[in-house]
């Protein structure tokens, strides 16, 4: 059995879905389902007019750092802007914490691309060029990981080892804020730079710059003095391909790493070396006798012309292959990558705040109906109304029963927001509800006092 901890709270089945399979249940007559269905589109009008009032005010205070906005962004010279942002980043975690989003510290970020990228380096997040990064992710599985033959370390490991995996994040969500006098262009530049690159070219570059300590940078252009503020969001992330997500990170290696790379490097350059001296000085002295007009006894040279030559002929075939390859190599990753970005980018700055709206309003919905119905319709083995504690395993066990679905049900909250619309019913640490025609009136007068005017005018009057 799975450790709770490590259990998602996000229930992976559509609200509308849910609905239908507890009405299947065979529990309600018919008149109590089609009750029940009303129930459920009530409850369903309430959270969307509610996280409405939430949207209204992320989109309001993200304008202001939104790098795709079309509309004039009229701000004063006195424009808070911290206090815009610390409004947004509220909104935002609302609704991330309604959709059972889980936050990525920038810790585990850095600990989880270190072990994904190529052994002895250190990589992590460079935090001068922004002024907040904030990552949350929800859903995560384990995924056969293509191996990397030409990777070095590779190529001396004799064990035949089986199939690697590695995890895939199934939701990730990254808000990066830039400094205010960073250039938004420049970011974008070197995002497209990176984000480019093969496998090999990407390790090629990491080691690079960590023998080197770090990538020189180009100089910052001065920003507009208004921070831009980059929202995104993706499905199914490899964690070995975090770090294109990340366009500016640091690279550490230790000494005996370095050493580890350098050295082999250093003794196959000598290695060339020692080869091509000698061609050469045959080519030379060859050339420099036909120069100075001297005969050249070729008998005395074609043992040694010759097969440098064919060397170098075989030399210049293996480049221009290996070069057409890098061509196709690139042309195919170049492919992919548009692909993956095409498929696996489901959101971009102002519109992940409606992406994620309606996410969390499915996961509001999702546990409140649940826990109504089994409180509704069910009792324990002794005919008693449920504790919290088996109110929570019956509602897993319904979900592995149904869907094959390990979750950890969120039975706190559940019961908190039926407690909140006044459909709860507690005694002695038991819960139960009111029966449906109860609960509507509950619900109906809830959304009635949404809009109180009617009652103000006849106040007036």
């Amino acid at each position: 059995m799975v450790e709770k901890d490590n259990l998602e709270k996000f229930i992976p089945v559509r609200t509308n879905d849910i609905v239908s399979a507890l009405c299947n249940e065979g529990v309600l007559s018919e008149e109590r389902q089609q009750n029940f269905k009303r129930f459920a589109e009530l409850v369903q009008a309430i959270y969307h007019f509610r996280f409405h009032d939430t949207l209204k005010k992320a989109l309001d205070a993200y304008h202001a750092f939104n790098p795709d906005a079309d509309t004039l962004k009229l701000f004063g010279p006195e424009e808070d802007f911290n206090l815009r942002f610390n409004a947004m980043v509220e909104a935002l975690e609302e609704m991330l914490s309604a959709a059972n989003y889980k936050e990525l510290s920038l810790e585990e970020l850095n600990e989880i691309m270190t072990k994904a990228a190529p052994r002895g380096l250190n990589v992590k997040v460079n935090q001068e060029k922004y002024d907040k990064i904030l990552i949350y992710r929800r859903g995560k599985k384990s995924v056969a990981k293509t191996p990397d033959a030409a990777a070095w370390w590779n190529r001396f490991s004799k064990k035949k080892k089986g199939p690697e995996t590695e995890d895939m994040l199934q939701r990730l969500l990254i808000l990066i804020k830039l400094k205010s006098e960073e250039d938004m262009d420049a970011f974008y530049d070197y995002y497209v730079e990176t984000a480019g690159e093969t496998g090999k070219e990407k390790e090629r570059r990491l080691v690079t710059e960590a023998v080197r300590g770090g990538r020189k940078s180009a100089p910052a252009e001065k920003g507009s003095g208004i921070p831009t503020i980059f929202l995104k969001v993706f499905k199914n992330v490899p964690v070995s391909t975090l770090e294109t997500l990340f366009p500016d990170v640091t690279i550490g290696m230790t000494l005996v790493d370095k050493g580890l790379i350098l050295l082999p490097l250093i003794g196959g350059f000598f290695s060339v070396v020692n080869r091509v001296i000698p061609a050469l000085l045959v080519i030379g002295t060859v050339v420099a006798a036909l120069i100075m007009g001297h005969t050249i006894n070729w008998a005395d040279f074609k043992d040694k012309l010759f097969p440098i030559l064919t060397a170098f002929s075989v030399v210049g075939m293996i480049t221009f292959k290996v070069f057409a390859k890098y061509k196709n190599t690139k042309e195919k990753h170049q492919a992919k990558l548009m692909k993956t970005l095409y498929f696996h980018n489901l959101d971009n700055n102002a519109g992940v705040f409606d992406f994620l709206v309606h996410e969390a309003e499915e996961e509001e919905c999702k546990e409140l109906i649940l826990a109504y119905y089994f409180l509704l319709a069910e009792k324990n083995r002794d005919g008693l109304p449920f504790t919290l504690e088996e109110l929570d395993n019956r509602i897993e066990e319904w979900m592995f029963r149904k869907y094959g679905i390990q979750m950890d049900f969120e039975v706190d909250d559940a019961v908190r927001k039926l407690e909140e619309k006044g459909i709860l019913e507690e005694k002695d640490g038991r819960y139960s509800v009111p029966l449906i025609a109860r609960s509507l009136e509950a619900l109906d007068k809830m959304w009635d006092d949404f809009f109180p005017y009617s009652n103000e005018a006849s106040k007036e009057s």
